[in-house]
């Protein structure tokens, strides 16, 4: 019956070889590796070894590649930095919003506990809240977590900052839309900053949603420039354009929404080029927070890597 089976016997071991990799990247020796991660020098060794590490798979873990990476990556440099209790709560908190999230689930189902009626996770990490509305926070907090240990989502903040929202099922007001307060922002080393996400958040990514009558329950916004639209491109995402000015209303990009991908089902972005004191801008859409912002990791990343080798400054972004 206890979800932490699932967290000892399934997350944690993969989450560990993770931190190994990244540590021994990081330049630290096998024996620091194997006291900082509690496990012998043996072990180190034999996780070291890829071809028996990429052998194996986060079983029953409803996990992407990206966000693992992102998030073990940040403990990492938290661990080898010395941080050891922020470390410790990074890990514990990500595999609690993992599993408040639902994609544990599957993983525990194979340890004989049924699916049906089951909640312990998301009532654990909210007791406060309904079931559906805990299940979307657990989303939106997991989905910021990531986007936090991404090493290039702040590039793609743009000047009127980030958001991100996602809405419960069956959606009817912008109160069933949790966002975060005053927006996603980064500071001058580039460290994405938030506070902690609230229902009513945000009008306009709540509007948006809205709009769309259950399409996707799930918005972000990020920066919009050439490098943006390439990798759009080259990452297969399907998106149209549109300028706000040719929506007048009290939310354009909601009246965008409505119109443009009713017309192109296979969108996932659309992108409003601006106009008069109008910043560009990109909306990604999914059906989960976290889905959304893995997609804008892998676009950070790629941004990241284009913008270096044609040699264009990030200096000022």
């Amino acid at each position: 019956m206890f979800p932490e089976t699932v967290a000892s016997n399934v997350f944690i071991p993969y989450l560990r070889k993770l931190l190994i990799l990244e540590l021994r990247r990081l330049g630290m020796s096998q024996t620091d590796i194997a006291r900082l991660t509690g496990v012998t020098q043996a072990a180190v060794s034999k996780v070291l070894n890829k071809e028996y590490f990429h052998s194996e798979k986060v079983s029953g873990l409803d996990l992407a590649e990206q966000e693992l990476k992102a998030v073990s990556k940040r403990i990492a440099k938290l661990l080898y930095n010395g941080n050891l209790n922020e470390a410790g709560y990074l890990a514990n908190r990500y595999w609690w919003l993992v599993a408040a999230s639902g994609d544990a689930c599957k993983a525990h189902e194979r340890y004989r506990w049924r699916k049906s009626e089951c909640f312990i996770c998301t009532k654990v990490v909210y007791p406060e809240l309904d079931v559906s509305r805990g299940l979307v926070m657990a989303d939106l907090e997991r989905a910021l977590l990531v986007l936090s240990s991404s090493e290039y989502f702040g590039f793609l903040i743009p000047e009127v900052m980030s958001n991100i929202a996602v809405a419960i099922p069956g959606a009817k007001s912008i109160y069933d839309v949790a966002a975060v307060p005053g927006r996603i922002s980064r500071s001058k080393t580039n460290e994405v900053l938030y506070r902690r996400p609230e229902f009513g958040a945000s009008r306009h990514l709540g509007g948006i949603l809205l709009s769309i009558n259950g399409k996707f329950r799930a918005v972000m916004n990020i920066r919009y420039d050439e490098v943006i639209r390439e990798s759009l491109i080259s990452m297969g995402i399907s998106f149209k354009e549109f300028s706000s000015e040719d929506y007048p209303s009290a939310n354009p990009a909601a009246s965008a929404a409505a119109d443009l991908l009713e017309k192109c089902p296979d969108c996932r972005a659309l992108v409003d080029v601006g106009g008069t004191n109008i910043e560009s801008v990109v909306y990604l859409f999914g059906n989960r927070a976290i889905e959304v912002a893995n997609l804008a990791v892998s676009l950070g990343d790629l941004y990241y890597a284009v913008s270096v080798k044609y040699g264009k400054s990030l200096g000022n972004l």
